[in-house]
């Protein structure tokens, strides 16, 4: 599955494959690609926003100048027109700092990077059939790699894999009980086994 997403003069594409997410960037810095591991992914995201602290300044700036005009023009008895202007004005500021407000979902790695997907780009419903599409492909991987009974292994090392594993959202409880209750009864057999 694939994800394109497009903002001003970068391109972001996302390509999940069988243990990995490729991460393709263009912007006017250059083209860089990037692979992170499924293992490496933390199980949860978290929704950012990124907000032009300079277009926020303008909008207050020129809100308060069209208040600052409109009581000035009450107590002065004076023509509005200003008002009217310097409200067009801060309105035209407020439009433009709402439409430059750029959501994010980001998904952090266990070595401190984070995945950066734009919320609306090409579209919210796009984002979301591919976030739950990169979950369940990273729960099948670490299923098929990591989900085992190890008779070889002592019962703590195996205990803390599947804990793992439960902890990343890759198995159940259930599953990690029964795994578990599977590991100490088949090492308790082999045990006897070995004593007959």
């Amino acid at each position: 599955m694939e994800l394109h997403q497009k903002a001003l003069l970068e391109k972001r594409s996302f390509f999940l494959l069988n243990n990995k997410l490729k991460l393709y960037l263009k912007d006017t810095e250059g083209e860089y690609e990037n692979y992170i591991s499924y293992e490496n992914i933390k199980s949860e995201s978290q929704m950012c926003c990124r907000k032009n602290s300079k277009l926020l300044f303008i909008t207050i700036a020129t809100g308060s100048l069209a208040i600052s005009i409109f009581v000035h023009s009450i107590i002065t008895d004076k023509d509005i027109k200003y008002f009217l202007l310097a409200t067009a004005i801060a309105v035209f500021w407020g439009f433009l700092y709402q439409t430059k407000q750029q959501n994010y979902i980001v998904v952090e790695t266990f070595d401190r990077k984070r995945i950066i997907f734009l919320r609306n780009r090409p579209n919210r419903q796009a984002l979301e059939t591919f976030l739950s599409q990169l979950w369940l492909q990273r729960r099948k991987y670490l299923r098929k790699k990591y989900f085992y009974i190890n008779p070889n292994q002592d019962l703590q090392q195996e205990t803390e894999r599947l804990r793992w594993l439960l902890e990343q959202n890759a198995i159940t409880k259930a599953e990690f009980k029964y795994a578990k209750d599977d590991w100490i009864i088949e090492k308790s057999q082999d045990q006897e086994s070995i004593i007959k």
